[in-house]
């Protein structure tokens, strides 16, 4: 048994009184304690903790010992997606993209309209995740986002989904907003499907150079026969960037086969 200064307390209350001890410390130390325990009943009192944590470092103590009660927690996280105070939301998607369960899809896809776009992306991280791929519409959605960290977190999620994206983003290719469409030709890239070369040749049509930008370089990562054809005309593109590019990506591809006709002759 341990004890604060006047009353003795059994280990697991005192240590759920230290959840909210001025300390950050404290706090860290109770996280983690009550995390090794991995009791399920405790679930309740570590998302509570969870909502209301302000520093950090210490709400990371408490994800994992939350992720360690998962099946519990899952719930409880679930509704916290819709609590008014962002950094609970932020908290409930961050861990609920740690535990990846399938049950948390719905609210996940739902949260992807949060008006806080740091719980947008902890939201689609964690539909990544889960690999849901059912979320990929609603992601599309939000393609050509000014929000860097969102845009980062697009892509890689995308990318994790592979061919099961591509139709969406394929669509995406051709929407009104010419963000969108950067931002499209610049997953399909990550992705390098080649299902999706024809279109993004297309792309090296584009009224937007920054589109045109991002189908070479696209094409480049696709790589093939095709693909460097379509390279090929953008040496002459009226954008210098554009140019510069399709130059570098020819002369990488060119190259050896260059040195191997020079030592042939």
């Amino acid at each position: 048994m341990r004890t604060d200064d006047a009353h003795p307390l059994p280990l697991r209350e005192l240590l759920l009184n230290q959840l909210r001890d001025p300390d950050r410390n404290v706090r860290a130390n109770a996280a983690v304690e009550l995390g090794k325990l991995a009791d399920p009943a405790l679930a309740h009192a570590l998302v509570d903790a969870l909502a209301t944590e302000p520093d950090f470092f210490d709400r990371e103590f408490l994800t994992w010992s939350i992720v360690r009660v998962a099946q519990a927690a899952t719930p409880l996280l679930i509704a916290l997606l819709t609590d008014p105070r962002p950094p609970a939301r932020h908290g409930a998607a961050h861990t609920l993209g740690k535990i990846a369960d399938p049950r948390a899809t719905p609210a996940l896809i739902a949260a992807l309209d949060d008006d806080d776009l740091t719980v947008v992306s902890k939201a689609a991280f964690a539909l990544g995740a889960i690999g849901a791929v059912e979320s990929v519409p609603a992601l599309g959605n939000l393609l050509g986002t000014q929000n860097r960290e969102l845009e980062s977190t697009l892509v890689a999620v995308f990318e994790r989904f592979g061919a099961s994206a591509v139709p969406t983003l394929l669509g995406a290719l051709r929407h009104a907003d010419a963000r969108v469409r950067e931002h499209a030709a610049n997953v399909l890239g990550a992705i390098a499907d080649p299902a999706s070369g024809p279109a993004l040749a297309d792309a090296l049509a584009d009224a937007e150079s920054r589109v045109r930008f991002a189908a070479v370089h696209a094409l480049t990562n696709l790589g093939g026969d095709a693909a460097i054809a379509a390279i090929r005309p953008m040496r002459d593109d009226a954008d210098a960037s554009v140019r510069a590019l399709a130059s570098r990506t020819l002369d990488r591809t060119n190259g050896p086969a260059q040195t191997r006709r020079r030592r042939r002759t």
